[in-house]
């Protein structure tokens, strides 16, 4: 998990250099990936469906698929917090 929220950190710098070298607003693109990474993780999971759905989708499969559906929705949720950080930061102190 510790290397999700490094590569969130890595994927901020990048954002953050092109962002400079490409003169482009960096709060938009990074509010943007925010929204991508957490929509990724939702998708994922499978929490965007009806209950009846989900409840549905949770009896027919197995408990590695379930495990590995939640643990990569885990990783991009932490992969987006610092993004999300350096996002207030921006926003706020910049």
């Amino acid at each position: 998990m510790i290397k999700s929220i490094i590569g969130g950190f890595i994927l901020s710098f990048i954002l953050l250099l092109g962002c400079t070298i490409a003169n482009v607003n960096s709060e938009t693109v990074f509010f943007a990936v925010f929204i991508l990474l957490v929509g990724l993780a939702i998708i994922i999971s499978g929490v965007a469906v009806s209950g009846d759905r989900m409840r549905a989708n949770l009896a027919m499969e197995s408990k590695t698929d379930k495990k590995c559906r939640i643990t990569n929705s885990i990783i991009l949720m932490l992969a987006a917090a610092p993004v999300l950080g350096v996002f207030l930061f921006i926003h706020y102190f910049v």
